[in-house]
């Protein structure tokens, strides 16, 4: 009946409006999750507007159907990783896909079950669950000058282009009607967008810059000016971007300079257990109902993370385990850090009981960003001090390089 009343569903948006992003969550290739709040949503729509693919009427226009359907709609740069969901997410505007009701009877409530009562994982969560505050110092001169240099080298903005493509209609099916395939492509030109962008957006570039790097409005100023006329005149091919690249470059710029300098201080403030361990959403009922971990089922769209808990499942050295949610984090310069996974180990089995692991496709620090280095760093620091050598944190990419560190009996 729900897939009836789906496929005649009436109500969907007929509009993209800001409203219409807001909230949304999306997911990149990775499996990493995002919320898409107000400020992005006009930015979202900011970008539509300007580009033709809404109309007045905040519609979607002949331009707009084409770039979904050859996924190439216009987005902030930030959100270039998450544009497959941004693209559905318009589909549906005009088709309806993606908005059926799912079916409740295979949906269930991901709540968190007698694992996490353990004495074992109690007596984890008693170790890491203190709060701590960081102390950093670097040379603010030095920052500007790495930054300088940085942006000066490695700050780029892409020329606007188009494309226009040229096809003929041919007979088709109901299925490749509804894939796009009906037209058959004879000819594609590319073109650059020589004409000045004319907006009646107002920018406030050193706040914007100051909100992605928390340094002072002082010292964005300092870098602004240093970089060359140059490099500060890509601004008017596209400021979002402009931000968004600058907003990064300085980031890995005070990452390098913070790594060696930062240190933490615990204080008296824990984690309550019953605000971060809350309803952790729901899951498909046809899933597998996980042994160990302490909620039923694991949501997780990663399958490095999956192979992971897995790996833990089938483990007689694992105890317990819990996939820790996003709010239980560090704080750190750049952001606020979440790990991953917070573990106990039978202590007749292994010499390191309890374990924080931060999962990763690679184990190669070289292939790691200086933002996501820092943040490790900043966890390693933090456990440190917290737990000293009772509790281990590491960065792994397998149960196995897991095992290599907590040494078996």
């Amino acid at each position: 009946m729900q897939d009836e009343i789906a496929a005649t569903l009436k109500a969907r948006p007929q509009k993209v409006t800001i409203e219409f992003f807001t909230d949304k969550l999306i997911n990149d290739a990775l499996g990493n999750t995002f919320r898409i709040d107000t400020e992005t949503a006009k930015k979202i729509f900011r970008t539509l507007d300007r580009e033709k693919i809404i109309d007045e009427d905040c519609k979607l226009t002949d331009i707009g159907i084409e770039a979904i359907a050859n996924n190439t709609i216009p987005i902030p740069v930030a959100l270039e990783p998450y544009r497959n969901e941004v693209t559905k997410l318009l589909k549906s505007i005009y088709t309806g896909e993606g908005l059926a009701p799912s079916n409740e009877r295979d949906q269930l409530n991901n709540k968190i079950n007698t694992n996490f009562h353990k004495a074992e994982f109690k007596a984890l969560w008693n170790k890491i669950n203190i709060k701590t505050i960081y102390e950093v110092q670097f040379d603010t001169e030095k920052l500007i000058t790495d930054s300088r240099n940085k942006l000066n080298a490695e700050l780029n903005i892409g020329d606007r282009a188009y494309e226009v493509k040229s096809g003929e209609l041919q007979q088709a099916t109901a299925d490749e009607i509804q894939n796009v395939q009906m037209f058959k492509e004879t000819e594609v030109k590319h073109s650059k967008l020589n004409a000045a962008i004319f907006t009646n957006t107002a920018y406030d570039l050193v706040g914007e810059i100051v909100n992605k790097t928390n340094l002072t409005r002082k010292t964005i100023v300092a870098i602004l000016k240093a970089i060359s006329p140059q490099k500060f005149l890509l601004v008017r091919k596209n400021p979002e971007e402009f931000i968004a690249k600058c907003g990064k470059l300085i980031n890995e710029v005070k990452a390098s300079l913070i790594i060696n300098n930062i240190v933490y201080h615990k204080t008296e403030e824990r984690f309550d257990s019953a605000a971060v361990f809350a309803n952790s959403g729901n899951a498909l009922r046809q899933s597998e109902i996980l042994k160990k971990h302490i909620y039923d089922y694991l949501i997780t769209d990663s399958k490095t993370e999956s192979e992971f808990a897995q790996a833990l499942e089938n483990s007689t050295a694992v105890t317990v385990y819990a996939k820790l949610p996003k709010t239980f984090y560090i704080t750190t310069p750049i952001a606020n850090y979440s790990p991953d996974w917070a573990i106990v180990f039978d202590k007749e089995k292994v010499r390191h009981i309890y374990f924080v692991a931060e999962t990763k496709g690679t184990d190669s620090d070289i292939e790691l960003r200086a933002i996501e280095k820092l943040k490790i760093h900043c966890a390693e620091v933090h456990f440190d001090e917290i737990a000293e050598t009772e509790v281990k944190f590491a960065k792994i990419s397998s149960y196995d390089k897991l095992l290599d560190l907590i040494q078996l009996n």
